[in-house]
């Protein structure tokens, strides 16, 4: 009688012990799948619209990862509001100059008169920009390359509705000081001879493992 009473004691404990399982093995799954998505890398940068007449050439996210960046002082930097924000475009560029950048001037983007770029904002550049506009992806990585017909080195920024805060990771500005300071120098042999030619200057180099975690941004 005994055994045969607890069987369905167990029967009825059995049923939420499974409840309870099952709870936790769907938490499980959800938990994994939140961390193999934010573990697979960046996502692309923010795709904006196209004005009349375009902009430029559109440049896939990566376009500028195998182009060396240039030190911050070389880049000659322009802000443009595009957002409808009022004042964003000069508190970037007030950032970006305390960052080491070269900024010549704010404005509104006359691509988008009616402030409706509506993405996180783009970088428009040249040919001879594209090293600028590549230490420019290392603060804005989420930004549309686009590549126009300028023949200068200067790069403009357009500030689009999603920018929000300028915030540039510390992989970043951690890259940014290696560029500013250029690694190596001379190796002491023109000390030796007052009379000796002075070294070459030295290029900047910067880790590539700071670049690659800078731009490893979920847009």
């Amino acid at each position: 009688m005994t055994a045969a009473r607890s069987r369905p004691y167990q029967r009825r404990r059995r049923g939420p012990v499974l409840v309870v399982v099952s709870v936790l093995a769907v938490l499980a799954i959800v938990t994994w799948t939140v961390v193999l998505v934010n573990a697979g890398g960046a996502s692309s940068a923010s795709s904006c619209p196209v004005p009349n007449p375009p902009a430029g050439d559109v440049l896939p996210s990566g376009a500028l990862d195998p182009v060396a960046p240039a030190q911050p002082g070389a880049v000659e930097v322009r802000v443009l509001n595009a957002g409808g924000q009022r004042g964003q475009a000069s508190l970037v560029a007030a950032q970006l100059r305390d960052l080491g950048f070269a900024v010549n001037g704010t404005g509104n983007d006359p691509l988008f008169p009616n402030e409706n770029l509506e993405c996180y904002g783009q970088l428009r550049f040249g040919a001879a920009g594209e090293a600028a506009a590549s230490t420019l992806t290392l603060v804005m990585p989420c930004a549309e390359l686009v590549r126009d017909g300028r023949q200068d080195a200067g790069v403009d920024i357009s500030v689009g509705t999603g920018f929000g805060d300028f915030n540039p990771t510390r992989a970043a500005r951690d890259a940014l000081d290696q560029l500013t300071e250029p690694g190596g120098g001379s190796d002491g042999a023109a000390n030796a001879d007052p009379n000796a030619a002075d070294a070459a200057p030295t290029q900047p180099t910067v880790n590539p493992e700071l670049v690659e975690e800078a731009r490893n941004v979920n847009c």
